[in-house]
């Protein structure tokens, strides 16, 4: 399996409105794909100008139509803010429409602001997301759910039509914690988690210790997932050189961490001030930013440091224009891309050989 790429968007309301937005972001995954990007996620959130397609499965349909190669999906859907048995027929309906290359991110949703607004308590949003995840595993994997609920209501019904991946969409999961590390891998579920300084190193290692311990387990819930993919994902903007990437970075960046925070500021709440710090984010290297260069050297550092064999950047944000966004795009694909694949030593199942893995679209 060689180290793939993707794109994570947000979605989030920048200088322009709505319908500028996701326009935009359709021409941008278009041109991901002709650059030779493997993924593009994009993430849920409900009232908030976090995101301005709270739906994740309406623009994966329109994206499907425009694409035909690179893997689509949401990073995450959040389950409890969904009867699980329509989530279950919408994946199955937008794996149908891509051709089976729809990747299922799965997630309880980090703002409890957003969940009471869909009506689900914080404090009952793990174990709701813990029965829908296994409710619509079971109905993907079968054509029918049949679940008698906890939490959930019952259902007995079938499903008008199954994914084209069998017995259902890949399993992504993002996250830091090395615990949750443990779970994704045990169960081989795509893993996704930022930098933090370098200690998500140890994240990798739990998971894929887990992931061998695992094997053989017919059971666990990626089980069909052969070469797992556990990756960084980092903000990246890269332009001619480092002063004007900063300049660019610190002015987009200041407005994606207003749309960030707005709910948790509406209520008081400065829990996740430091995801919106600019600054530290540049020092620390949670934000790759700088010359083509500059970008690649810090990039194929974090890589090695971590022994990840996936890398998901979020290269579109605040008040960026389009032209813009895609000079960062360009750069990583022509200067980035090429540097890591070349380097890359990732750890876990990935030191075998990778002269004879199967690619992306063989994991299904």
């Amino acid at each position: 399996m060689r180290f793939e790429f993707g794109v994570f968007d947000s979605f989030d309301l920048g200088s322009a409105g709505p319908g500028r937005v996701m326009t935009e972001r359709l021409d941008f995954a278009v041109e991901a794909e002709r650059l030779g990007f493997d993924h593009y996620h994009l993430a849920e959130h409900h009232a908030t100008p976090l995101s301005v397609c709270p739906s994740p499965n309406l623009f994966l349909s329109a994206l499907t139509q425009r694409t035909s190669r690179i893997r689509l999906g949401a990073l995450v859907y959040v389950l409890p803010a969904y009867d699980p048995f329509r989530l279950a027929e919408e994946i199955a309906t937008v794996d149908q429409l891509s051709g089976g290359r729809l990747d299922c991110g799965v997630g309880r949703g980090i703002s409890p602001y957003e969940l009471s607004v869909l009506g689900v308590p914080a404090d009952r949003a793990k174990e709701i997301y813990t029965e829908s995840l296994e409710a619509i595993t079971q109905a993907l994997a079968t054509g029918r759910m049949k679940h008698r609920g906890v939490l959930l209501r019952s259902y007995d019904a079938e499903l008008p039509a199954q994914p084209v991946q069998r017995p259902y969409p890949p399993l992504w999961y993002p996250s830091s914690n090395t615990a949750s590390a443990e779970w994704a891998g045990h169960n081989a579920i795509h893993f996704v988690g930022r930098w933090n300084g370098g200690t998500f190193a140890e994240a990798v290692e739990r998971y894929w210790a887990a992931w061998e311990r695992g094997r053989g387990d017919h059971t666990r819930l990626n089980a069909h997932v052969e070469h797992p993919s556990v990756g960084l994902a980092s903000t990246v903007v890269i332009a001619p050189t480092d002063a004007e990437a900063e300049k660019i970075y610190l002015r987009a960046h200041h407005l994606y961490g207003r749309r960030l925070l707005k709910l948790w500021h509406d209520h008081d709440n400065h829990k996740y001030d430091a995801m919106a710090d600019s600054t530290l984010a540049l020092r620390t290297g949670a934000a790759c930013v700088g010359s083509p260069e500059t970008v690649r050297d810090m990039v194929v550092h974090q890589v090695n440091a971590t022994g990840v064999n996936y890398l998901e950047a979020q290269l579109f944000f605040g008040d960026m224009t389009l032209a813009e966004a895609r000079q960062s795009l360009r750069s990583f694909a022509e200067v980035v891309m090429p540097a890591v694949r070349a380097t890359a030593t990732p750890s876990g199942a990935d030191r075998t050989s990778t002269t004879d893995r199967p690619s992306t679209t063989d994991r299904r």
